[in-house]
């Protein structure tokens, strides 16, 4: 190699090395750059999350009324966009009782305060701050909803403001003058019925996360219409119409059901807190289940118990002069078509806890006394099916409450049901015939299975409107 050759090669070399360290540095800038961004998005929007939850406080405390106006500072928002919609975000609350006679106690929207980062977004919306990111939503702190006791008090604050898109953000948040309110106003106590609150918003997955935590009941969040609807339980009293239906409705191809006889989209609360509880006794106090079915054909007062599931072989006579019956199976219940009746005159009552499904096929339930008292003799059902696996009940006679709010119900004979029977779903194939006891007007189930759910018997919705006026 002449000595050109070698000065042109370091020339090369040099270029070469000054390329692949430009080269480096160029990607060591970009990415950093971007991890730079992401780093200030985030610091931003946490800022942003601050500010945000101070002036849920500070707007909460104007909407009820402890401050005329209140001023407030969101930090630095210059790494995104302020935007307020008086429009976003909507609360509908109303009280179903199973008929047309649904009574919408508030239905509205709500407004939102947002704040759009890079990455995330944070929001106050109905008392409430909320966070979304990657297309999720959640609960920063929670929205002016609270259960005390049996009271469920939900005061909506609603956003209005005149500025859409504030530049900065800090402002003041006061009660407009002479704001009209749209609540319809409550008849309490709540005597039966179900409590709908549905909320339609971008933050619903977050919705869904309070009211599941804060509501005895069912939640649902609905992904297409970006709604969340918790249904919450009120007192189950018992009234004129016999068959009370969950969500799941009624099939009745046969047409032979009077509608007059049955409601349908109650919300029920469970019994498995109670059947638990009585599992337990049973455990430690309960005398064997078969001491109760399988001796003379005479079962006298105490409490009986089996850990597994059982199956009635033999007509039983229930004497009850001494006290209540209790009956508590781990398990399904298998009745057949057995005879079970209380033959005495007092006023003690034969229960049933049943931790599983019941099957009966064309059994006798009920009194044999001469006053038949359909609310003496009770079952308690968790499982999720009645009658599902043989006839459809055939021609049973029935006396009694049955609850069961898990169940499905499915008839295909021609039973006579008389008393209150409560089921999620029921299957209408035969012609029954169900009939209302007047014994049963002034019991209130809720008393029974109340134990540690939020009954709500007292409902108190207010608007509490809070205009943001921004510097």
């Amino acid at each position: 190699m002449t000595i050109g050759e070698r000065g042109q090669s370091e020339v090369i070399g040099v270029v070469l090395l000054l390329g692949i360290t430009i080269a480096a540095v160029t990607a060591t800038v970009a990415t950093g750059s971007v991890a730079l961004g992401l780093v200030t998005d985030e610091a931003q929007s946490a800022g942003v999350e601050n500010g945000m939850s101070q002036l849920s406080s500070q707007s909460s405390l104007v909407a009820l009324g402890e401050a005329d106006a209140r001023r407030f500072d969101l930090g630095s928002v210059d790494g995104g966009q302020l935007r307020l919609d008086e429009n976003a975000g909507r609360v509908e609350v109303r009280i179903e009782d199973g008929t047309d006679g649904d009574t919408t106690v508030y239905n509205d929207s709500i407004g939102t305060l947002e704040y759009v980062g890079e990455d995330r977004t944070v929001a106050l919306q109905g008392g409430g701050v909320w966070t979304a990111s990657n297309g999720y939503g959640r609960m920063i702190s929670p929205p002016e909803y609270h259960y005390r006791g049996t009271t469920l008090t939900f005061p909506v604050v609603r956003l209005n403001g005149s500025e859409e898109y504030p530049q900065r953000g800090t402002g003041v948040v006061r009660q407009p003058p002479n704001a009209s309110s749209g609540v319809t106003e409550t008849a309490n106590p709540l005597e039966d019925g179900t409590v709908v609150v549905e909320v339609q918003s971008d933050y619903y997955e977050g919705w869904y996360d309070f009211f599941s935590q804060r509501a005895d009941g069912s939640v649902t969040k609905y992904d297409e219409n970006r709604t969340t609807v918790a249904r919450l339980v009120t007192p189950l009293q018992l009234r004129d119409r016999p068959l009370s239906i969950g969500t799941g409705g009624v099939t009745n191809p046969s047409g032979k059901l009077d509608e007059s006889k049955y409601s349908t989209g109650n919300t029920h609360p469970s019994p498995e807190p109670l059947i638990r509880e009585q599992i337990a006794d049973g455990e430690a106090n309960g005398t064997d289940i078969s001491e109760c079915f399988d001796s003379d054909g005479s079962c006298t007062s105490g409490l009986y118990y089996t850990d597994s599931g059982y199956e009635v072989s033999d007509s039983v006579d229930f004497n009850t002069t001494e006290g209540d019956i209790r009956i508590v199976v781990d398990g399904d219940f298998d009745i057949e078509s057995e005879t079970l009746e209380i033959e005495d005159d007092t006023d003690n009552d034969v229960r049933y806890y049943i931790n599983g499904s019941m099957n009966v096929d064309k059994p006798t339930i009920g009194t044999a006394a001469e006053s038949v008292d359909a609310d003496r003799t009770q079952f308690y059902v968790n499982g999720d099916g009645i009658s599902e696996d043989n006839k459809g009940m055939g021609n049973a006679e029935i006396d009694a409450i049955i609850y069961a709010p898990n169940a499905n119900l499915d008839i295909t004979g021609n039973p006579t049901l008389r008393g209150v029977f409560v089921f999620y779903e029921a299957n209408i194939n035969g012609n029954v015939d169900i009939q209302y006891d007047s014994s049963v007007a002034d019991l209130e189930l809720s008393e029974v299975l109340q134990d540690d759910q939020n009954v709500i018997t007292y409902l108190h919705v207010t608007e509490n409107v809070v205009e943001v006026d921004f510097d």
